[in-house]
């Protein structure tokens, strides 16, 4: 059996080309069911190459005269234009045609039609699923993996991809820090913003610049349950009060609507909340304190019969200690783990050395960020977040699984910031195709296949 898959193209004027796209040959008993995905691939190629190559001929044939006087434009000459699509590489016959006199250019100034329909070379479906892809995995993976299902073997690379996910990055970047024009959806209440932030290896040696980059990652909380996320790297945007604000003013918070913020205690979230000139209430999260006993408790374990300055045994008055925190009443828990501090600091033994270091290091974060400390119960008893782990979550799907967990990858600043952007709008499930520019001049009829602007199509 032999299966002919033609395509047909009828004009305005009715006339018809008709021309053969591919041809299977197939056994009925031993071939499998279906076209194969190497058959399925060369036909939705051959398919897009006709496809396109009709559209790019009206668009060249669109621009043979002047929009102002009619009058025929003149040709300098033909080349090859490449354009990238979701479907395969195509190669069509591309004019370069003078400017009309009355168009104000210089004498023999040019320009290409085709250059203003596809400004980048690319269509922005083909863009759109390399951005998306790589936002999930690593650029290779991403290549690899559209290269497998679709016939774009010539038409993208992993520095392609890359460098698409930057430009699509800056220019995401871009739009969030203009204000819109467009009214924003209507969105419930937030509830809270959690703060929480992630490190990555940085690409330069070790050597020269033993640091890491910093991701921050932030998580607003809808009533009803929904989720909306921000991230970026401190030190590649002027300001994180205003990344704040913008995120905010995104999720339709108005500038005098009070917002709880849960982070702990990193000094850049303190800078973001102090810098703002919104109502915003940071509260210290409860995980990171909770943490904190955790290690009194487990070096209180060697010495079960020991007593506070109290009477009471030590494990029970740092139980205590805790939830007095829990209950709102900070300011009695930190004067008790002081008393229990001043104590272990008399002792010069070295078995105390671990239980000593756990007290100081809770005492001193909970009186360092004592205004930030709460009555949690009632937050809790409210179902209000009490803790930042829906934003270390946050930090997990933003940073950990793309760019640090079982990837040994290093990152530039710049880099990992423009791909949070591409990867936190795809999460939040705001990534389009964008569009690109409009055309310098929409596509006109065409006039027939005896147009003299065809020829170089038809020769092809």
């Amino acid at each position: 059996m032999r299966i002919i898959i033609e395509a047909h193209l009828v004009d305005d004027r009715e006339q018809t080309e008709r021309v053969q796209l591919c041809a299977f040959e197939r056994e009925l008993t031993t071939d499998p069911i279906g076209m194969s995905l190497a058959e399925g691939k060369a036909l939705l190629a051959a398919a897009q190459r006709y496809f396109v190559r009709g559209q790019c001929a009206g668009i060249s044939c669109g621009h043979a005269r002047c929009e102002v006087c009619d009058a025929k434009l003149s040709l300098k000459g033909w080349h090859q234009r490449k354009i990238r699509t979701a479907f395969g590489l195509v190669q069509v016959p591309s004019p370069r045609v003078r400017y009309c006199s009355c168009a104000g250019q210089p004498d023999g100034a040019t320009f290409s039609p085709l250059s203003k329909v596809v400004p980048h070379g690319m269509t922005p479906e083909l863009e759109y699923l390399q951005v998306k892809w790589a936002a999930h995995l690593s650029y290779a993976d991403a290549c690899s993996l559209l290269r497998e299902v679709l016939p774009v073997e010539q038409a993208i690379s992993v520095t392609g991809v890359k460098r698409r996910v930057r430009v699509v990055g800056q220019e995401l970047e871009l739009a969030s820090e203009r204000p819109s024009s467009n009214p924003q959806p209507q969105m419930p209440p937030v509830t809270a913003v959690a703060v929480d932030s992630g490190w990555l290896k940085h690409c330069c040696p070790p050597r020269r610049h033993n640091r890491n980059v910093n991701v921050v990652v932030g998580r607003a909380c809808f009533q009803g349950g929904t989720t909306r996320l921000y991230s970026y790297v401190h030190n590649q945007v002027p300001s994180s009060s205003a990344r704040l604000d913008q995120f905010l003013d995104s999720c339709g918070v108005g500038h005098d609507e009070r917002v709880t913020v849960v982070s702990d205690g990193a000094g850049e979230f303190q800078k973001a909340v102090d810098g703002t000139a919104r109502p915003l209430c940071r509260i210290l999260d409860w995980f990171h304190i909770a943490m904190k006993f955790r290690s009194i408790e487990l070096c209180a374990l060697k010495f079960p019969r020991m007593l506070a300055p109290n009477g009471r045994l030590l494990r029970d008055e740092v139980q205590a200690c805790k939830w007095l925190t829990w209950h709102g009443k900070a300011g009695a828990a930190v004067a008790r783990l002081k008393e229990i501090h001043d104590v272990l600091d008399g002792k010069d033994e070295l078995e105390y050395f671990n239980l000593y270091w756990s007290v100081r290091r809770t005492w001193g974060y909970l009186s360092l960020n004592d205004r930030y400390l709460v009555n949690y119960c009632r937050r809790h008893h409210r179902n209000l977040p009490i803790s930042s782990a829906i934003a270390e979550s946050a930090v997990n799907q933003v940073v950990s699984l793309r760019m640090a967990k079982k990837r040994q990858m290093r990152w530039s600043d710049q880099g990992a910031h423009l791909l949070a952007q591409v990867r936190v709008t795809d999460l939040n499930g705001e990534l389009r195709p964008r569009a690109f520019a409009v055309p310098w001049r929409p596509p006109a009829k065409l006039n027939g296949w005896d147009d003299p602007f065809l020829r170089p199509y038809l020769q092809a």
